[in-house]
């Protein structure tokens, strides 16, 4: 499964899932998951592509990952995604490129989402923030591009306070993280 709709030639692809997504994003390319089971042991890796950031920093090669507990039955997934760190052979979450693109990358990350629910439409996909403020401004983007996502789709922010749980994502609330599916 590769992302890549149509590319212009700077590397971006304007074109999404059913049409609905239609921020400029990068090309991804595939990974082989099996590549990770040395360096990830405990985890089962669902699905893997990298793409790179070009911009006022430089290139840098950013890893999605999408994974869940080593021989966990359920449908339950974790999105992770950030730039990949060749010697350790890890994404670094906290790394900031001030690249001027992170719009781009987060639609790019948007759409590999998508994607994984098309083909894995049973599954959810749970993603949180490295640090509060990066969960703020993903809270941030979701809200702003929140007509864009198809309406077969749902996203739920987690509230960790009161113990709360997962409701329906509706911007102004503070979430701690975010699930998304097919209805």
């Amino acid at each position: 499964m590769v992302i890549n709709p149509l590319a212009n030639p700077n590397g971006l692809a304007t074109t999404g899932i059913d049409n609905c997504m239609t921020l400029p994003k990068y090309q991804t390319q595939q990974l082989k998951t099996s590549d990770y089971e040395a360096y990830l042991p405990f985890l089962d890796v669902a699905y893997a592509c990298k793409f790179f950031s070009a911009g006022r920093s430089g290139n840098f090669q950013l890893r999605v990952f999408i994974t869940r507990p080593k021989d966990y039955p359920g449908t339950y997934y974790n999105l992770g995604f950030g730039v990949w760190d060749s010697d350790k052979h890890i994404i670094d979450d906290v790394a900031e490129l001030r690249n001027g693109d992170f719009q781009h990358i987060l639609a790019t990350i948007a759409n590999v989402s998508l994607d994984f629910l098309k083909t894995n439409p049973s599954a959810s996909l749970y993603a949180e923030g490295s640090t509060p403020a990066r969960t703020r401004l993903y809270q941030r983007e979701i809200a702003r591009h929140h007509h864009l996502i198809p309406e077969n789709l749902q996203i739920y922010g987690l509230i960790r306070d009161n113990e709360v749980g997962f409701i329906e994502f509706r911007p102004g609330i503070n979430f701690d993280a975010f699930l998304l599916s097919v209805k």
